[in-house]
């Protein structure tokens, strides 16, 4: 819902055009940014905005390159949608010590939920684009900013945590009954 909405401002293809990196390597990339993140966050005390910054602009642009050059293939949109999940696990690893594990457990299954309606759901034919709200760019959105807050007070994260915890489950929950209820 975000990314469609910020197409609308930004025109990310046109962007891509000049990036001369393979599409497929800025998916990788960015997952070797997000889970490089990791240990970097949890034992040199780095800020994870960063990396879910960096990590999460390459996401955005390697959708864009390929469209921009004519090359989006099933093969890269499978890798980018893979790779995203790992991704996903890796942001939430940043918030550990703020939050119990099982809470962050069920964020991801939360997490994992949501793009697991949406992919299983279309492939059994019903449209989910757009369903309901915490897709990709909404969460990476989030925990930025939950990231962010980290640097001004961090006594409040842990509530912003629960808050994405709830939102995503809430949001998987919706989005499975909604696809649930297309089917006749």
């Amino acid at each position: 819902m975000v990314s469609e909405k910020l197409r609308r401002f930004i025109n990310l293809d046109r962007i891509g055009r000049f990036i001369p990196l393979d599409p497929n390597m800025l998916t990788i990339a960015s997952a070797l940014v997000a889970w490089g993140g990791v240990l970097l966050v949890l034992l040199f005390n780095c800020p994870p905005w960063l990396f879910i910054l960096v990590s999460g602009l390459l996401d955005g642009l390697d959708g864009a390159v390929a469209r921009s050059r004519g090359t989006v293939t099933k093969k890269g949109a499978f890798l980018d949608s893979f790779l995203d999940r790992y991704s996903d696990a890796a942001y939430l690893l940043y918030f550990i010590p703020y939050l119990d594990p099982l809470m962050l457990y069920i964020g991801l299954v939360g997490t994992f939920a949501i793009s697991y309606a949406r992919c299983r759901g279309e492939a059994l034919g019903v449209e989910v684009r757009g369903v309901g709200f915490m897709e990709r760019g909404e969460r990476i959105a989030y925990l930025f900013l939950t990231a962010l807050f980290i640097e001004v007070a961090h006594y409040y994260t842990k509530y912003l945590l629960y808050v994405y915890v709830s939102l995503v489950n809430i949001a998987a929950l919706y989005r499975g009954l909604t696809v649930f209820r297309k089917f006749k």
